[in-house]
Order: C-alpha cells, then sequence, then structure tokens
C-alpha cells in the first residue's frame, strides 16, 4: 500500500464506527447509586363543575330554579405530598429496595368558596420499605418506621419516578413510542393510595377488597385502548432530559352491583328491620385530555421534575326502584361534570 492511499484506506475503516457513533441516542433509564436520597414534593389541583343536572322522584322533575346554585357551584381541592426517597438498592430498571418517608400532606377542598382543610393524614412521619420479591414479581410493602396500621399501606406504589414512561431502548431526540393499559393508568395516581383514613380499617378493608374485585376487572377491559404517546425531546449540556406525553380517552364503569352491596349492608340496619326492596343502577363514563412532561437526570438515573395537567368530563347516570315498608318509590339523575386536573412534582 503506497503512502499515498493509507489515509484513504484509514477512513474507510473507520467510517461504520464514526457512522454507528452517530446513530447513538440517549439512554434513559433509572440507576440511581445506592444510598442515594431525594426529597420529592407532589402537588394535585383539581377544580370541577356541574355542567347539566336532572333529578326526578317518582316522575316528578326537581325544578330549573331549586338547581340554579348547585349549578353555579365549583368544586376545587388541592393535595400536596412531600416524601423522602432513599434508594437502597436498584437494578433490572427498577427499585429493589426503596425506603419512602412520609414527610408533609395537606388537604383543602373548596365548594362555592367555603374552604376547609382536612386533618393531617397520620402515615406522615412514617417510612415504608417496598422490596422487590422476583419469586412473586411484586413488591412486599412494610412499614418499617411509625405508628399506621400496615393494611393501610398494601395499595402504596414504589414508583414516584414515572419509570413506566422511560423508553425501552436508547432513543434519538424526536422518537416516540407508546405505553398503555394499567401502566398508563398510574400516571393519574402517582405513589398509589393510602387506605388508613378510615377509623374502622377493616370495615374500609373489606369495602376496598369489593370494590377492587368488581372496579378493576372493568379498568383493566376500559383501559386496554387507552394510549399515552410519549416523545423524547433530547438532553441538555447538564445531562437532564425531557419526555413529552399526549393523551386522549375514555373509560365507562358499572358501579351498580358495588352500589347495591353497600346498600344491602348499611341500609338495611338503620331501617331497624322494616322491608327494604330496591333495584339501583348506575353508571360513570369518563372523558380525559390531557399532555404533560417528564424531566429525567439521565446521569444520576432518577426523576428530577415531573408536570401534567388534563380536561375531564364526567357523565353519571342512575336509576333506582325503591320499596320501603310497603310504600314504592322510582328516582332518576343525570349528571356532567368538568374540570381541570394538574398534576406537579419536584424534586431536590
Amino acid at each position: 500500500m503506497t503512502p499515498r492511499n493509507r489515509p484513504l484506506f484509514t477512513a474507510l475503516l473507520a467510517s461504520p464506527l464514526l457512522f454507528a457513533f452517530g446513530l447513538r441516542g440517549d439512554a434513559p433509564a433509572f440507576h440511581p447509586e445506592a444510598g442515594t436520597s431525594v426529597d420529592k414534593e407532589l402537588s394535585l389541583t383539581v377544580a370541577m363543575y356541574i355542567d347539566d343536572l336532572l333529578l326526578s322522584l317518582d316522575g316528578e322533575e326537581m325544578p330549573a330554579e331549586v338547581l340554579g346554585e348547585v349549578l353555579d357551584t365549583a368544586l376545587e381541592v388541592e393535595v400536596i405530598q412531600g416524601m423522602t426517597d432513599q434508594f437502597v438498592k436498584s437494578g433490572r430498571g427498577r427499585p429493589l429496595v426503596l425506603l419512602r418517608t412520609f414527610n408533609e400532606y395537606s388537604a383543602t377542598a373548596s365548594v362555592g368558596g367555603e374552604a376547609q382543610e382536612s386533618d393531617e393524614m397520620d402515615l406522615v412521619g412514617s417510612t415504608v420499605k417496598f422490596a422487590w420479591n422476583a419469586e412473586e414479581e411484586e413488591y412486599d410493602i412494610t412499614l418499617e418506621d411509625g405508628g399506621v396500621d400496615e393494611e393501610g399501606i398494601t395499595n402504596l406504589d414504589v414508583d414516584m419516578d414515572f419509570i413506566f414512561l422511560l423508553p425501552a431502548d436508547e432513543v434519538k431526540e424526536g422518537a416516540t413510542w407508546e405505553v398503555s393499559g394499567m401502566d398508563a393508568a398510574k400516571l393519574f395516581l402517582p405513589g398509589g393510595i393510602y387506605g388508613g383514613l378510615d377509623e374502622d380499617l377493616e370495615e374500609a378493608s373489606e369495602f376496598g377488597e369489593m370494590a377492587k374485585d368488581l372496579l378493576v376487572p372493568q379498568m383493566e377491559d376500559a383501559l386496554e385502548d387507552f394510549v399515552v404517546e410519549c416523545t423524547y425531546m433530547g438532553e441538555d449540556d447538564d445531562g437532564s432530559a425531557q419526555i413529552e406525553i399526549e393523551y386522549e380517552g375514555e373509560l365507562s364503569l358499572d358501579l351498580s352491583e358495588l352500589i347495591m352491596a353497600v346498600m344491602d349492608s348499611s341500609i338495611r340496619d338503620d331501617l331497624g328491620g322494616a322491608d327494604f326492596d330496591a333495584e339501583i343502577t348506575l353508571t360513570m363514563d369518563f372523558e380525559v385530555e390531557g399532555r404533560g412532561a417528564l424531566t429525567w437526570d439521565n446521569e444520576a438515573g432518577h426523576a428530577l421534575a415531573f408536570e401534567m395537567a388534563n380536561e375531564i368530563i364526567v357523565l353519571v347516570d342512575g336509576e333506582a326502584d325503591i320499596e320501603v315498608g310497603g310504600e314504592s318509590h322510582t328516582a332518576e339523575a343525570t349528571v356532567e361534570f368538568s374540570g381541570e386536573m394538574e398534576y406537579e412534582m419536584s424534586v431536590d
């Protein structure tokens, strides 16, 4: 090979490597260093309005003037949660052991401008441990420290970094992918649900199990077609990346069996043995449309921030045929709500 041809030969050898290097993307993934602790604050604000309301009892509609004040009333809710997550051990793109200490909880509800604050949640001051059980493929959730009942923490969710929104592989700016089903539904309940708010935990637990058995299968079926579109917006010089999300979907739930079960277990006791028979149907239809963004620290391997806003429409339809003590009554109700929900999470 002549000296004149050697640079060309070297360039030809190097070109596949350069081409491959040019195609490399970013790899947003969950990989925080063991022992890392971050403080998180999550806020949720909701504003709901009654757009339409129709009530009738024994075939007679409630007069419009009676409903006027209700239609002008807005329900506004603000919930703020503060917590510290310690990533004790991570692997395979998930926390293997995580300790979550609940530092703050406040909830304010306002109806017609009159605000009312809730009592502090008794989970505040407690630390919950999430340990991945590879054999069962689920988390063992236990109370590490604090005075709450462990039955109340079983529906908490370890993922407050929105790991389910991350791409499966390396991505370049502009890449898109989809998240669907129950994973997509996690957007609306970050951190899961704490079930220890009822004084009678055993009764609340029984109701929760009943609701879970009746409603979760319906939700799983309905959410099969619910899709969140994710778009990778690239990484900045500090290693922070952003994933934008967008979604639109519908969900329909039949609550008839649940309502009948609740009435059968409670109202009969209040009637003091009087004859009681009822046939009730109740359905709720939801339409939701929203968008948001997850900011991710590619170097540290955990979330930096999250924000999301959506518009929601809820249609409730109910009918009841009730017979009590020999008297029969019928009732019908149709209520349409609309409103906005906003989520915001910061990480320090």
